[in-house]
C-alpha cells in the first residue's frame, strides 16, 4: 500500500497560477496525497478556487491565516495539519509533472533515504517557456549546503516518521533553505532521485527576485538559526553569493 504524503503549499494572490498546480497534483499516478494549503489572507479570489476543489476532492485541504504572516508560517502551520508519512513541497505557482511523487517516494521507500530533493526546469511564468534547468549534485551535506541551495523547494520531501516534523525558519525568504539545513544538521544526508519532474516557474515580481531582502535573510539564518559567529556568517554569506552568482539563480 502507497505511504500517505503531505504536499505543503503556501497560498497567496495565487488565483492565476494554483489551477494549474493543484491539477499537477491531481494526475500524479501516485494517488495517496493530501494536499494542504494555507492561504495568506489573498485579496483576489483564491479562497473561492481552493473552496472548490476542497469540495471536488477531499484530498484538498485549505486554511486561512488571520493576518499576513508570510510563506514560512503558511508552511509550518500546514505541516501542523499534516498526517502523512511524507512530507513534500509544492509552491502556489510551481507544478509537477505526473510521476513526480512516484519516481521520488519509490526512490526513498527503496534506498532508505530520509530526505531527497531533484532536478527541476525552470520556466518563464507569462510564456511558458523553458528559460533553462537546474541540475542537483547527487548528494548533499550540512557543510554543503552551507555554502549554498542547490536544492529546489519543490522537488524537496523528507519522512516524518523518521525525522518528525521539522519547520522552516520564519524569515520571509530562505527559509526552504533553512529547513534544508536543520534536516541536515545532525548528519542526514540529502539523496536526489532520478528524473526531471518539476517546473519551477519564475517572473519578474517573485520575491526570490528581490536579492537584497534574500541576502539578509541569508544572513540571518547563519547567525540566528545555525548560531555561527559574525565572521563565520560573514565568510559563508560571501561563499553563498558566489554559488548564486556562478549558477545564475534567480
Amino acid at each position: 500500500m502507497e505511504k500517505l504524503v503531505s504536499i505543503i503549499t503556501p497560498a497567496y494572490n495565487c488565483s492565476n497560477f494554483i489551477p494549474r498546480t493543484i491539477e499537477s497534483v491531481l494526475n500524479q499516478t501516485y494517488q495517496n496525497w493530501e494536499m494542504i494549503i494555507v492561504d495568506d489572507c489573498s485579496k483576489d479570489n483564491t479562497i473561492e478556487i481552493l473552496e472548490n476543489y476542497s469540495k471536488s476532492d477531499n484530498r484538498i485541504k485549505f486554511y486561512k491565516n488571520e493576518s499576513n504572516l508570510g510563506s514560512a508560517f503558511s508552511r509550518n502551520r500546514a505541516m501542523d495539519y499534516s498526517k502523512g508519512n511524507y512530507i513534500a513541497f509544492l509552491d502556489s505557482d510551481d507544478s509537477w509533472l505526473p510521476e513526480k511523487l512516484n519516481t521520488q517516494i519509490s526512490f526513498m521507500e527503496k534506498t532508505g533515504a530520509k530526505f531527497t530533493y531533484g532536478d527541476y526546469m525552470i520556466v518563464d511564468k507569462k510564456t511558458d517557456e523553458q528559460i533553462s534547468s537546474m541540475n542537483a549534485p547527487s548528494v548533499l551535506t550540512y557543510k554543503d549546503l552551507l555554502k549554498g541551495c542547490p536544492i529546489g523547494c519543490l522537488t524537496a520531501a523528507y519522512n516524518q516518521d523518521a525525522l518528525g516534523k521539522v519547520y522552516m525558519p520564519n524569515v520571509r525568504s530562505g527559509q526552504d533553505w533553512g529547513l534544508w539545513l536543520a534536516l541536515t544538521r545532525k548528519g542526514i544526508k540529502a539523496y536526489k532521485y532520478p528524473g526531471c519532474e518539476a517546473l519551477y516557474y519564475v517572473g519578474e515580481n517573485s520575491l526570490s527576485s528581490n536579492k537584497m531582502k534574500k541576502t539578509l535573510n541569508i544572513f540571518r539564518i547563519y547567525r540566528n538559526e545555525e548560531n555561527l559567529n559574525i565572521f563565520s556568517s560573514l565568510w559563508y554569506l560571501y561563499v553563498h553569493t558566489l554559488y548564486v552568482i556562478r549558477k545564475g539563480i534567480r
